[in-house]
């Protein structure tokens, strides 16, 4: 099907909160991806109630929200999901009525040709949609909980395992109602596909602004360990206080003059107590943690929980700086151990890599410079966004002639018109059944994550 000359791809993007400030992992990719969408299809978000910053809002996206005046009229059973995995998923993560009556009133061919929702809560709304869905879930939900549970302890398991149950049904069920599903990482495509049995699995990874991330070339600050991160979230604060407590003096007893510092926003009592530690300083609630990189001598990326793209790991290759990582924070990117990162398993491999990048700087230069052209090569926001837009057409089972706006033609022309040609980065067709099939049969995680890192 063709659309027609002068045509462009009408997309409804469905979230449940404003792409603003750009404080957290979620509201960066959705804002980004919005303003690359909107440059080549007409782009139309739908937000539950007004935007407060609507201001900071990609200006070539149009916003609707719900009104009760659109949602009246429209009986609650139309809307209602009568199946068990239905129930169990709204009961979980909750459902609007009125966003519901909304979208099955608006989210029409006369008006869209395939909705985006974005976010894994936002998923339960599927069923009610009667065009094209695609779900961008981000992060897998069964990974994250089983992976907390290993660092809690076993009284922590039969709660954990109720949750995996709980979501690998919810996935499950939102995944074969929609056209395809969207991950953030190969790892998490490959356990969602193990779970939901999804055949339209892609990959869409993160990507990193490099004009705002971009090296200053100033000489980092001798011997300073650098972590950047939210201080309030469960995989940092178990990150750090492993880190500080069984790491960092290990480090540290090399020479005194070695810092750490934890730079985040909202650090925890548990975050504050690390700074009882020799040469440990939290540093809360900066206003641009850019700095921060910049006089770092080594950025690590401890992380033992949870899943996705670490954009930590982005921003600090993207200003240059050489990053060690976990091979869980590290799983599902590109980058090259030993050449574009370093990854570290044990405390003798943190200790040494640590130790080797602070005291021989021409090393730590030649991994931060093959780490920021590696992030330029494969993370390029404008990259992900002509992903996400092929992923789209292809749901709506249409092609289409782009009628790109003054200032999509700027920007590519800035950019380079920069397209994937290095094959470095991800699965970007959506995958058929017998592909998924054989991925599911053969992917086991943990090589998945690590694999980068052999």
């Amino acid at each position: 099907m063709t659309l027609g000359p002068g045509r462009v791809l009408r997309v409804l993007v469905a979230a449940l909160n404003e792409p603003w400030p750009l404080d957290h992992g979620g509201n960066l990719r959705l804002h980004n991806l919005l303003s690359h969408l909107g440059d080549r299809a007409r782009v139309t978000l739908l937000l539950p109630r007004a935007p407060r910053f609507a201001a900071q809002l990609p200006r070539n996206v149009a916003v609707e929200t719900v009104s009760d005046h659109e949602a009246s009229g429209v009986p609650a059973r139309v809307v209602a999901d009568r199946t068990p995995s239905g129930y169990l998923a709204r009961r979980h993560f909750g459902f609007n009525a009125d966003m519901g009556r909304w979208l099955w009133r608006n989210a029409r061919p006369a008006r869209f040709d395939v909705v985006l929702l974005s976010g894994a809560s936002i998923g339960v709304y599927a069923p009610v949609i009667r065009i094209p869905v695609v779900w961008d879930i981000v992060d897998e939900l069964t990974m994250a909980v089983t992976r907390e549970a290993q660092y809690t302890g076993w009284h922590a398991w039969p709660a954990a395992l109720r949750r995996a149950a709980l979501y690998a049904l919810v996935e499950r069920h939102i995944a074969r109602r929609s056209t395809a599903t969207i991950a953030a990482s190969t790892v998490d495509a490959s356990q969602l596909r193990l779970w939901s049995g999804a055949a339209h699995v892609a990959t869409i990874s993160n990507g990193v602004d490099l004009d705002y991330f971009r090296p200053t070339g100033d000489t980092p600050q001798p011997e300073t360990v650098v972590f950047v991160g939210s201080l309030d979230f469960a995989p940092n604060i178990d990150a750090m206080t492993h880190f500080a407590t069984r790491i960092w003096p290990r480090v540290a007893s090399r020479t005194p003059r070695r810092r750490l510092l934890i730079v985040g926003r909202r650090p925890t009592a548990a975050i504050h107590k690390l700074e009882q530690l020799p040469g440990v300083t939290v540093v809360s609630d900066v206003p641009d943690v850019r700095p921060y990189y910049a006089g770092a001598s080594v950025v690590i990326v401890p992380t033992r929980m949870g899943g996705g793209v670490k954009n930590k790991i982005l921003e600090a290759c993207a200003m240059e700086r050489p990053v060690i990582a976990s091979p869980r924070a590290a799983g599902g990117l590109t980058a090259r151990h030993g050449r574009d990162l370093l990854c570290a398993r044990t405390p003798d491999e943190w200790e040494t890599h640590v130790h080797r990048l602070l005291a021989h700087p021409a090393h730590a230069q030649r991994i931060a410079r093959n780490g920021h052209a590696w992030v330029c090569r494969a993370h390029r926001w404008a990259t992900m966004g002509e992903r996400l837009l092929d992923v789209l057409a292809m749901a709506a089972g249409t092609t289409f002639d782009c009628v790109a706006s003054p200032l999509g033609v700027a920007r590519r022309e800035a950019t380079g018109g920069v397209t994937p040609t290095d094959g470095e980065a991800f699965d970007l067709v959506i995958e058929t059944p017998a592909r998924a099939r054989r991925a599911a049969g053969a992917v086991q995680m943990i090589g998945a994550e690590d694999r980068m890192c052999l």
